[in-house]
């Protein structure tokens, strides 16, 4: 059982989509966090089309915190089902930029804490933790995941970034670094996961399909006609194998660690 935390260090290399991609492919029942402080829901403006009440969101559980209520019924109360899938939940972001105010270390803290008992109750945690390094961002929530995945493409420009940020992230991911990882989307387009490995001192731990079609489908910018079909995309089929990657990096790290890690 889980917590995954996924971060990108330059523009916008699909963190959301690889972790909502992550989340459907998961094997089962499965939160999906929305932690990304850059502005507005990219859930509820995109997969959802708008579809869904921007109330309740994560802004609410900051709100249970001030009054000491941060527990998992609030929780609970503040997600929503996803459309494709009701055994996968979504814990909204915030509404606009200027609700980031909300996001204090401490409301951070506690909510990793409140995260790391989702397991006890059946339920694995997929956080989309945005950008890192930005005003507010979630680095108590990279602190106490299982694992840190930065996402990021094969272009020079985001291996450069990922190289010259590796050692903060793994600072914030508190310093552990067989916790921090790279899921590249696109593998060889043009450079190789190896190259990125090399480069940036981080293992590989799973490739990702660069498939604009079906993420496009999955952000909502297209119907999804078949789920069935879905399911069978680049997209997904190279999700389901970056689960499995996952987990298995997951369960030697409990083993080193001298754990027991069920597997999901």
């Amino acid at each position: 059982m889980t917590v995954i935390a996924l971060t990108s260090t330059r523009g916008a290399p699909g963190v959301t989509t690889a972790a909502l991609a992550l989340t459907f492919a998961w094997p089962r029942a499965a939160l999906f966090v929305e932690a990304d402080v850059s502005g507005s829901s990219s859930v509820n403006a995109g997969h959802l089309r708008g579809q869904a009440d921007p109330e309740p969101n994560i802004v609410d559980l900051a709100v249970a915190y001030r009054n000491n209520a941060l527990t998992f019924d609030a929780l609970h109360r503040a997600a929503q089902e996803l459309p494709l899938d009701s055994s996968r939940i979504f814990l909204a972001g915030l509404a606009n930029s200027s609700q980031r105010s909300a996001f204090t270390p401490a409301f951070w803290e506690a909510l990793s804490a409140l995260l790391t008992t989702m397991p006890n109750h059946g339920i694995d945690v997929i956080i989309d933790a945005g950008r890192h390094g930005m005003r507010a961002a979630p680095e108590p929530l990279l602190q106490g995941a299982d694992l840190v995945c930065v996402v990021t493409r094969t272009r020079l420009d985001p291996i450069v970034s990922v190289t010259a940020n590796a050692a903060e992230i793994r600072g914030a991911a508190d310093v552990a670094t067989d916790r921090v990882g790279v899921i590249v989307v696109g593998d060889g387009q043009p450079y190789s996961a190896r190259d990125v490995a090399r480069t940036s001192g981080l293992p590989v731990w799973a490739t990702m399909s660069w498939d604009p079609v079906n993420a496009d489908r999955l952000s909502g910018g297209k119907d999804i006609a078949s789920r069935a079909r879905f399911d069978k995309s680049p997209l997904m089929r190279s999700a389901r194998s970056a689960v499995n990657e996952l987990t298995n990096v997951a369960n030697r790290r409990e083993r080193v660690l001298g754990t027991e890690m069920g597997r999901p």
